[in-house]
């Protein structure tokens, strides 16, 4: 049986659309996979800087990660499953768990939300960042210009928002 060559050529461009939409999503690079570590997160920002250690569980569809700042015992847990973010202060005047944006979390220092971390700590780069040269990206995400660069002798990440003017250091120990 022969299939028509309008139907043969419909399939093809639908295969073709397919691999284009996964390639258009993200890039694959030598990051990770790193899906549950124990290391070190510091902030800088033009006010302010600070550094916590950090306990990550976490996959880009759920996960949760605990924030420790020792000089202030402030602890913070950040929890998600698919685009919901929540988050529990240990210093926070309201108990419990709340929902959280991205825009709250970006106040806060946090520059890439959890599911596009766990997507880039397991090698998978967004496509709306280039890569300049082996292990340098450069690109937007939601508006924001950033320099992702992973040095992997030292599994270090260090992600930079040009237009802000901050940046994020997650150094994964062993």
């Amino acid at each position: 049986m022969r299939i028509p060559a309008a139907v043969g050529a419909i399939l093809l461009t639908l295969l073709m659309s397919a691999c284009a939409t996964i390639e258009q999503h993200e890039t694959v690079s030598s990051i990770g996979p790193y899906q549950n570590f124990t290391g070190r997160l510091i902030v800088i920002e033009p006010r302010r800087r600070w550094q916590a250690i950090i306990h990550w569980d976490g996959q880009p569809e759920r996960g949760q990660v605990r924030l420790t700042h020792a000089a202030s015992n402030r602890i913070v847990l950040i929890s998600w499953e698919g685009e919901q973010i929540h988050m529990r202060d240990n210093q926070s005047p309201v108990e419990g768990w709340k929902l959280i944006d991205n825009r709250q979390l970006r106040s806060m220092g946090i520059i890439l939300p959890p599911q596009q971390l766990a997507m880039i700590l397991n090698g998978r780069i967004p496509h709306t960042l280039k890569e300049q040269k082996p292990n340098l990206w450069r690109g937007k995400i939601d508006g924001t210009l950033l320099l992702l660069k992973w040095i992997d002798t030292r599994k270090r990440l260090e992600i930079t928002d040009i237009t802000h003017g901050r940046e994020a250091i997650l150094m994964i120990q062993p």
